[in-house]
């Protein structure tokens, strides 16, 4: 949506009335945030826990959902209400409120970090405008992991997939025995493009990546070198089960810890939750980003902080310091299955999938996942066509190149 600019009151600034441990505040911080599962709670109850004993005063704001969780922070932050941070996605997001002139420029915060030091170049230009920083990072990503579940895999004697052929041969013998092949979540159009970007990355790796974000993105969804991505996409469908509509992704990845599923494609956000259901990763849930050594799928989540007063409030400082600290990062990061969003972070305690993820990110095997070049209206109109799509039986290859490329050619 657009955001029409308004002029914040002046003197909106918080009083101070008390000061510990650098953070000064008057009344509770608000921070709106949509991380309600079982992980994401534990999550975000790291940056809670460390900024109460830092002398704040968290007052957790969560909204189920990302599209509810960021309507709610545009509503306030408009309506002269703003929290003092809310959660957004990495990229585009971000993009009306700062046109707005509703965030406040973080630009002493992160050269006291030395956040351009510590901070991959990617990660602070999907932060940054015109030379001015708007967001914090909170954490990366990998959004392409195909996860699998062990039990069903010895059931029919198979191992991880390394092609596509393999994934869909191991189907074959799991639909055979009454097993799902494939778990799709339905909830949001944004897993069927989640699904998407996985296919792309792991059958046109970093180059068909960068020509597809690229300007002639819709002439290369039309070459013979997409096709491939085309024919997997038209098969997927027909190896899942008639529950997608409306499941939610945590309800989806139940189905892969229980056995009832083999395969499920997904973000490291659910490493989280198969820690929290006492698996192992890696070892009672198999993982890999793939297949076909794909490059990882990277997205992110970021502190959005409006104006509150004419500057960056202590409380608003304290938050962005903790945040992205080593110590805040190492906990937060292992607790949600997520990557660290700087350097320094001891990764030794990661799980076997999460590692794995760091590793590729770590490698130069990486990929900015398409909201951050994407606007969210392109965004949002991919993830409806294939979720059309998805639901259609006969649909062909030939529909999805069609579709995709008008997206492409539209927004």
């Amino acid at each position: 949506m657009r955001i029409i600019h308004k002029a914040l009151a002046s003197g909106a600034a918080v009083a101070i009335c008390a000061t510990m441990s650098g953070v000064a505040q008057a009344q509770p911080t608000e921070v709106i945030h949509w991380w309600t599962s079982k992980a994401e709670s534990a999550g975000i109850k790291v940056i809670a826990d460390a900024f109460n004993q830092s002398g704040g005063e968290w007052k957790d704001e969560a909204v189920a959902g990302s599209s509810a969780a960021k309507t709610a922070a545009i509503n306030r932050i408009v309506g002269d209400n703003a929290p003092d941070a809310a959660q957004f996605s990495m990229g585009a997001d971000i993009n009306n409120l700062v046109e707005s002139g509703l965030l406040t420029k973080l630009d002493a915060v992160a050269d006291a970090g030395n956040w351009s030091k510590v901070i991959p170049p990617s990660v602070m230009s999907a932060i940054s405008r015109d030379g001015h920083i708007y967001a914090v990072p909170v954490q990366l990503q990998a959004t392409n992991f195909l996860f699998a579940s062990k039990a069903a895999l010895d059931k029919v004697g198979a191992t991880m997939p390394k092609t596509w052929d393999e994934f869909f041969a191991t189907g074959d013998k799991l639909r055979a025995v009454g097993i799902v092949p494939y778990a799709q979540a339905g909830d949001r159009d944004v897993w069927f493009m989640n699904t998407f970007a996985a296919v792309l990355a792991s059958v046109t790796g970093a180059e068909g990546w960068k020509q597809f974000t690229g300007p002639k993105g819709a002439d290369y969804v039309r070459s013979d070198a997409f096709k491939p991505v085309a024919e997997i996409l038209a098969k997927l469908p027909k190896y899942a089960d008639g529950g997608v509509s409306g499941r939610q992704w945590n309800v989806t990845n139940q189905m892969i810890l229980k056995g009832e599923a083999g395969f499920f494609i997904m973000g490291g956000w659910a490493i989280g939750e198969i820690v929290a259901a006492g698996k192992k990763p890696g070892e009672d849930v198999l993982c890999s980003i793939g297949p076909n050594n794909a490059p990882a799928v990277v997205n992110g989540d970021v502190w959005a902080m409006p104006v509150k007063g004419g500057s960056l409030t202590e409380a608003q400082k304290k938050l962005a310091e903790l945040t992205t600290s080593v110590d805040v990062q190492s906990k937060f990061t292992t607790a949600m299955g997520s990557l660290p969003i700087r350097s320094g972070v001891d990764a030794s305690g990661y799980n076997a999938c999460a590692a794995a993820g760091a590793s590729a990110i770590e490698k130069g095997n990486s990929v900015s996942a398409l909201m951050i070049p994407f606007s969210p209206e392109k965004v949002g109109a991919l993830g409806a066509e294939l979720k059309v799509l998805w639901a259609k039986p006969d649909a062909m290859p030939d529909d999805y190149v069609k579709a995709v490329a008008g997206v492409l050619e539209k927004y």
